[in-house]
């Protein structure tokens, strides 16, 4: 163990979040116990620790119920029917990615309704599909493999004629990817591309008439050494086909000759300016985003070749497509395709005709379309009875200043839970984010996650109306809307170019400061703020590449925010991965990093951390010499001295990656060090909640359980995430003891 002397300013207080004209005040100070001004910060020994852990009681939990529930809706595909004058909505519902999926298929020339189970573990998100010549609407999906394989792509096939779906089974083995599109070629083929081995694309020919892959071209594109992401188009002509490979360390476009195989890349960008193809029967187009002000450049893809567009005709000879026979498609509202409690949905729906005849009385009457009737707008309604909703596992909860708990599982079922009455009020979905953090200001929730950190603020004395739209004519507010709730503000992944904003935590200033880390082109850290005065946002990536941001704690009142990270590819630095993880110090009057410490050396993540006092960060992390065990640490935020040291005899998790960052679903973010009201810090050592004390760092053992939870505290009892039932146990604070070391 080593010691070193700290800086001894100490205070002891209790932490408050206020709401002042509108915004956030914030006033941090320390709760619970503290050492006195000028007292050395020491570790105290714990023989006995190893044995109290192994002997832990059984916590016996109090089950809530399971609040978060819902069903995924975002995909939903049109296919034109055989007839020619109607077509078919086929919405998809599903709780995960792979499954369980149920499929709607909506006719809309008969009104009959189909109900199909697709099969498990194949996901139908992000799938590719193309309408064939024969009429029939293609879907590739991946799924695990024949014969032991990870990944196969398997086809399946939509019949518009029957209104089911046929699966005709794995049909190119290894071959997987989370984008995987397809197109129709001029030819009559079904081309489809995915996800190899060793970061490349594939790329084969699905012939229809045949039910088979006539032809396999093995890798293709260059190497990516995060895996290959393919564009989520990919085009065709009667030579060539046209396939957006990324993302890094570049994006290139790379053509295939059609009869050789030969590949050739025409166009290299940078990982943050993503092409992408625009399918136009019987060729395609590029569009190229460009820098600042500068418009996209756009080219024809003819013949292995990039051609600039001056015109919209192509330079190709126009052909039929097996589009040609349909009528225009219909307009659909989707805001009620989400089902209520009892499995009722809503799809409605109406021609184009209709549409442009609705649009035309609306600018006749000078915008008096508002006033009009769902039906003189031309609207029809098809009921979808019997949607499936799912109880989902619950992300960490936050407590509001009302005493209620506000809480998410994931993309659906939001929920607010009463303590005091133990009733839960169902919310709705989120659409577009994934909370994986929750900080409370004010009267309001401002929440953050995926994608790209969308910064989302929360009014629980106000309706929720995110997908809550009445019929087409009362839509609901758009969710970035002033009058949505909640409201979507903005972005921190422009600045930051985080894909999950993981932690937050409040500043000095009143902002509310973000960390997370970046996905597929960029898996280093980012640092954002927003403040809820002048509702901007702000933030940085680069002085934080080599190191993803995990958890924030506020110290010195809240002008220091320290990050704790894990360790990433440093981007500025040819993507070398540091050594060993730093905690970052930033100054929200500087505004910058002061100050960077490494508290464990050749720790791959300084792991969690704390505001023991206002200079003095107490952090968890994994011991890089002790598979099973783990290290305490205490650190004065005003010197970035290493006070202490203390080695733990149980690791913090069982599964050793988890505990110092990693790419997880937030239901399974159990790790933080949470203030009880007893001012201690709170935490899991594997699968044993322990209680520990920030003015000595000993460890007091509370008791096990055998699925965790991140703790979350009313009062004395403590609530926990993790797992589809909210899970309480009463009373779980002890009582000080005048010989104990609390």
């Amino acid at each position: 163990m080593h010691h070193t002397k700290g800086s001894g300013r100490l205070t002891g207080a209790t932490r408050k979040v206020g709401w002042s004209a509108g915004v956030c005040a914030a006033f941090i100070v320390l709760a619970g116990p503290g050492a006195a001004i000028g007292e050395p910060w020491r570790a105290l020994e714990q023989p006995e620790l190893k044995q109290a852990l192994e002997i832990a009681p059984v916590l016996k939990t109090e089950s809530l119920g399971e609040p978060a529930r819902g069903v995924n809706t975002w995909e939903h595909w049109l296919v034109p029917n055989p007839d020619g004058r109607t077509w078919d909505a086929l919405q998809v519902y599903f709780k995960e990615y792979y499954g369980p999926t149920w499929l709607y298929a909506v006719d809309l020339g008969t009104g009959q309704v189909k109900k199909q189970r697709l099969p498990d573990k194949r996901q139908f998100y992000l799938s590719g599909r193309a309408l064939g010549f024969d009429g029939k609407y293609y879907i590739a999906t991946p799924g695990p493999g024949k014969e032991g394989s990870a990944w196969g792509m398997f086809m399946h096939v939509y019949d518009p004629a029957t209104n089911t779906l046929e699966d005709r089974g794995e049909i190119v083995p290894n071959l997987g990817g989370e984008v995987r599109p397809l197109v129709v070629g001029p030819d009559g083929r079904i081309y489809g591309t995915g996800s190899r081995d060793k970061g490349r694309l594939g790329l084969y020919i699905y012939d229809p008439k045949l039910n088979r892959v006539v032809k396999d071209f093995g890798p293709i594109g260059p190497s990516h050494p995060n895996g290959a992401w393919s564009g989520y188009v990919m085009g065709i002509d009667d030579t060539h086909v046209y396939l957006v490979s990324g993302m890094i360390p570049s994006w290139y476009l790379v053509a295939v000759n059609i009869e050789t195989g030969q590949q050739k890349v025409l166009l290299e960008m940078p990982t943050d300016v993503r092409m992408e193809t625009v399918e136009s029967f019987p060729g395609a187009w590029l569009q190229v985003p460009q820098h600042g002000d500068t418009p996209q450049k756009d080219y024809w893809l003819y013949h292995g070749e990039m051609i600039a567009k001056a015109n919209d005709t192509p330079p190709w000879p126009k052909r039929p497509s097996p589009w040609d026979k349909a009528i225009p498609k219909p307009e659909l509202y989707w805001d009620q395709i989400h089902p209520d409690a009892e499995g009722h949905a809503k799809l409605w729906y109406r021609s184009a005709e209709h549409a442009q005849r609705a649009k035309e009385r609306g600018k006749a009457t000078e915008g008096a379309a508002a006033d009009m009737t769902v039906e003189e707008l031309g609207w029809k309604s098809v009921p979808l009875e019997g949607v499936e909703t799912y109880a989902v596992p619950i992300c960490p909860l936050v407590l509001m200043h009302d005493g209620r708990l506000y809480g998410t599982g994931g993309y659906h079922g939001n929920f607010i839970f009463d303590p005091k009455t133990g009733q839960t009020v169902p919310l709705g979905r989120n659409n577009g984010l994934w909370a994986y953090t929750n900080i409370v200001c004010g009267d309001k929730v401002v929440s953050s996650g995926y994608p790209a950190g969308p910064i989302v603020v929360f009014d629980p004395r106000l309706p929720w109306t995110v997908t809550k739209g009445g019929p087409p004519n009362r839509p609901a507010p758009w969710r970035t809307h002033p009058a949505s709730n909640p409201r979507e503000m903005g972005s921190l992944g422009k600045d930051t170019r985080v894909a999950i904003a993981h932690c937050s935590a409040m500043g000095a200033d009143g902002r509310i400061y973000f960390g997370g880390f970046g996905e597929r082109n960029y898996t280093a850290g980012g640092f954002g703020w927003y403040d809820p005065k002048t509702e901007k946002i702000g933030g940085f990536w680069k002085p934080l590449s080599g190191h993803a941001v995990f958890w924030l704690a506020s110290l010195q009142g809240g002008r220091l925010i320290a990050m704790s990270t894990r360790v990433a590819p440093n981007e500025t630095q040819g993507s070398r991965t540091p050594d060993e993880a730093r905690l970052f110090f930033y100054d929200v009057n500087e505004g910058r990093i002061v100050r960077e410490v490494v508290p464990v050396p050749k720790a791959p993540g300084t792991g969690l951390i704390f505001d023991a006092a206002p200079d003095r960060l107490l952090g968890l992390t994994v011991d890089p010499e002790h598979a099973d065990g783990s290290l305490l640490y205490g650190v004065d935020a005003a010197t970035g001295d290493v006070l202490f040291r203390k080695a733990l005899p149980w690791p913090v998790s069982s599964q050793r990656r988890h505990w110092y960052g990693c790419w997880v679903d937030s239901q399974e973010e159990y790790y933080d060090l949470v203030r009880g009201p007893d001012g201690f810090a709170w935490t899991w050592l594997k699968n044993v909640l322990v209680r520990i004390n920030p003015k000595d760092a000993s460890v007091h053992v509370v008791g096990k359980i055998d699925r965790l939870g991140l703790p979350t505290f009313v009062g004395n009892d403590v609530y926990f995430s993790g797992i589809e039932q909210l899970r309480r146990v009463r009373n779980i604070v002890p009582a000080p003891s005048p010989l104990s070391h609390e």
